[in-house]
């Protein structure tokens, strides 16, 4: 069995493209809303976050946890009024 020698980039590839996924996805669900946020909207966000963070592996890869952290608190400064 051969191992890439490329694994921690196409971890890092494939995560930034997850991570791309999510910001379009907030978008679409929560930018035409302009801060009016329902109890479902907020549940919603919060469930899909925690669906992320619970189902996204980073091996203890530092360069994987701050590209999730980067992302996450983007996502949180845009949508304050969401969380």
């Amino acid at each position: 069995m051969k191992v890439s020698i490329r694994y921690h980039e196409i971890l890092e590839e494939f995560l930034e493209k997850e991570l791309d996924w999510l910001k379009e996805e907030f978008e679409i669900l929560f930018n035409s809303k302009i801060e009016n946020y329902t109890k479902n909207d907020k549940k919603l966000a919060n469930d899909i976050l925690d669906y992320i963070l619970e189902n996204t592996y980073v091996y203890d890869n530092i360069i994987l946890i701050n590209l999730l952290n980067q992302a996450l608190e983007s996502i949180e400064k845009k949508y304050v009024n969401l969380f």
